[in-house]
């Protein structure tokens, strides 16, 4: 099968009984014919200007994602195309497409994902993906000071993927099997045993170095039949339990061979189904939750009707889905993009700067621990940053610097962040002239006055603002007695644990 005839890499078609869709890449007409991949990376040797930042080891501790000495740190960043299709059809390198994504001067991410497709695995191997591939990309981001992600970037039905493809095929998805943009011959399993039965070991003492275990989990869903499991899934939260019962097992094969690395877990329904995370979250240390955000998804902070007439369904807002996890795990947007013109009226990033792009900045930066990966560092994987000549695949690249694309937005996005890599995360609540804080993580706000201890002045500061919008805003954290209620109660209570 000729992988690499895939236009990139190819969504599967529309259905009228669709709940969600994912963005399709704009053809690449260069790569028609091409049936192997292109020549090893080579040295990666950085130039003078970089990003330059230090990358410690990650980790995680409750909802954020820290270093090694417990610094909040909030992921940004960027991801090219994959690494495979760079290789075999773009006549800018790799290691051009990285060190242009990090000089430091114009472009300033603290972390790069870096995805490789399944067609890499069967054509090539897994010693190619790893020595070739992953292991210079990694190196140089190091060098660069930038941290490294390794997406397995495969979107494909996450268990019986044979009966999914026939399925598929006969309900019009695709002409053949061979259409599908996945190899259903190959299961999901060992596929996925495959990739990371090789790169885990390989990098597992890469500090610079997070995981990304499944870039788009596709089917069962709620609106497939497909297979023994596609009847049984009935509600968004079956397609978590399953996906988590299936994925426990990769989890753990991964951490076996890296214990400390963190992994970032997608979900079903093209990773849009991160609000059971929290609920439901997967055994095991430093995980980290991902959630994929398209204008087709809506708005941050509004529901919209999608569908034609007599199909409708909603969309947004997207504090249900995905910022709610993020108040107790770690989450990050590891891909979210849009592009206006009017080719992509019809597909799923259709949308502007100041319509969609603000609105989505406004609300990731709410979130001081979810971090963010935009899509895509490229001239053909839509959306792009860039244009080039002719039909994608070219050079030399030209931002898209209007002010509705998003390739200018995002790099100055990231300039004006660049020096906020590590985030202060303060949970400390405003309460008149002083920040309370909570000094032992029992979700009471004893320290009122925020000098680190609680004592006779923190009781005169709550009692001197009971009524002020910090505690009457935020009863929970005050209610020192218990009875659900805030009152004098509460400051005799806070009295007596002085």
């Amino acid at each position: 099968m000729d992988y690499d005839n895939r236009a990139g890499e190819k969504r599967l078609p529309e259905r009228a009984d669709r709940r969600s869709r994912r963005p399709t890449r704009r053809a690449f007409v260069k790569a028609a014919g091409v049936g192997t991949i292109g020549l090893a990376l080579g040295g990666l040797a950085g130039s003078a200007a970089a990003v330059d930042t230090p990358t410690p080891r990650l980790g995680t501790d409750g909802k954020w994602i820290v270093t090694e000495d417990g610094q909040r740190v909030k992921p940004r960043g960027v991801s090219p195309a994959s690494l495979d299709y760079l290789e075999s059809v773009h006549p800018r390198s790799q290691r051009e497409i990285l060190e242009h994504a990090t000089d430091g001067e114009q472009w300033h991410p603290n972390t790069v994902r870096l995805p490789v497709g399944e067609a890499a695995v069967h054509e090539r191997g897994m010693q190619y993906v790893v020595d070739d591939l992953l292991r210079p990309a990694v190196d140089l981001l190091a060098d660069r000071g930038v941290y490294a992600m390794i997406d397995f970037h495969i979107i494909r039905p996450y268990v019986e993927a044979l009966s999914h493809g026939e399925g598929m095929v006969e309900d019009g998805w695709s002409d053949s099997l061979d259409g599908l943009g996945f190899d259903p011959h190959v299961g999901t399993d060992d596929l996925l045993t495959e990739f990371w039965g090789a790169v885990a070991p390989e990098f597992a003492d890469d500090e610079n170095v997070l995981f990304e275990l499944f870039n788009e989990p596709t089917l069962p869903v709620t609106w497939s039949t497909y297979g023994e499991h596609g009847p049984s899934v009935q509600t968004r939260e079956d397609e978590w339990m399953l996906w988590r019962d299936t994925a426990q097992s990769w989890v753990d094969s991964i951490r076996d061979e890296a214990p400390e690395t963190p992994i970032v877990i997608g979900s079903p329904d093209w990773t849009s189904r991160t609000k059971f995370a929290a609920e439901y979250p997967f055994d095991g240390e430093n995980l980290i939750y991902s959630g994929h955000i398209y204008p087709d998804n809506g708005l941050p902070h509004d529901t919209l009707e999608r569908g034609e007439e007599g199909d409708t369904y909603e969309v947004g807002p997207f504090d249900p889905e995905y910022g709610a996890p993020a108040e107790d795990v770690p989450v990050i947007v590891t891909e979210f993009g849009w592009d206006p013109d009017e080719e992509f009226r019809e597909h799923v990033e259709f949308g502007t700067t100041s319509g969609w792009g603000e609105p989505v900045r406004e609300w990731l930066e709410s979130y001081d621990n979810m971090g963010w990966i935009a899509w895509c560092f490229d001239d053909t994987w839509a959306p792009t940053f860039f244009d080039s000549p002719g039909d994608g695949a070219g050079q030399p690249w030209e931002l898209k610097d209007d002010p509705e694309q998003m390739g200018r937005f995002v790099r100055e996005w990231l300039e004006e962040t660049k020096d906020d890599v590590i985030v202060d995360g303060s949970d400390a609540i405003a309460v008149g002239d002083y920040e309370a804080q909570d000094t032992n993580d029992d979700g009471r706000y004893e320290d009122v006055n925020g000098d680190g201890a609680t004592t006779h002045e923190d009781v005169n500061a709550f009692f001197e603002n009971l009524e002020s919008d910090g505690v009457q805003e935020n009863p929970e954290a005050f209610d020192f007695d218990g009875n659900g209620r805030i009152g004098f109660s509460d400051v005799l209570e806070l009295l007596r644990r002085t």
